[in-house]
């Protein structure tokens, strides 16, 4: 009778935990795998579905494009060292401003314009450095000047020389 497993009480009580207990465990435990893996499939869906979900952000501004230009004419400057500058100037203006509009402002402009060459030098205006510094410089100007008729910092933004002698 002892030799007999399922004669044995031991072996009965043994075999009907074993029933009860393992398969109670193994029940719970592929349910518990399911309930881990509904939670980490369901946060990553959140997590999916913010990112893709997501306002993208606004693609960079295009810089602005230099549409009509402006010419100011000729100057004749007494440089600083004793020669002289005749200079012809164009604006470039940013797209959308209208030249005729700002005509009636040419003698503020050309003001502008002709104290960036005031107190320069021959040497300075003929390197190409010193060239586009001017440029820079009257640009600058002329913004300032612009920016309470166009309510636009960068209204003028590149200067042509049409001509340059020193002399």
């Amino acid at each position: 009778m002892w030799n007999n497993p399922m004669g044995s009480p031991m072996a009965g009580k043994a075999k009907k935990t074993d029933g009860e207990g393992g398969g109670g465990g193994k029940g719970k435990s592929p349910m518990l795998m399911m309930v881990v893996v509904l939670i980490a499939g369901l946060a990553g869906g959140v997590f999916a579905g913010k990112s893709l979900m997501a306002p993208k952000a606004p693609p960079p501004p295009k810089p602005p494009t230099v549409g009509k230009s402006l010419e100011l004419g000729e100057f004749i400057v007494n440089l600083g060292d004793d020669h002289y500058l005749k200079a012809g100037v164009a604006l470039g203006l940013k797209e959308g401003i209208d030249p005729k509009k700002l005509e009636e402002d040419i003698a503020p402009l050309r003001d502008a314009a002709l104290m960036a060459f005031a107190g320069k030098t021959r040497s300075e205006l003929n390197s190409l450095a010193g060239k586009h510094k001017v440029k820079e410089e009257i640009r600058e100007r002329v913004n300032e000047v612009l920016e309470h008729k166009t309510h636009d910092k960068e209204s003028v933004l590149e200067v042509y020389f049409t001509a340059f002698t020193t002399q």
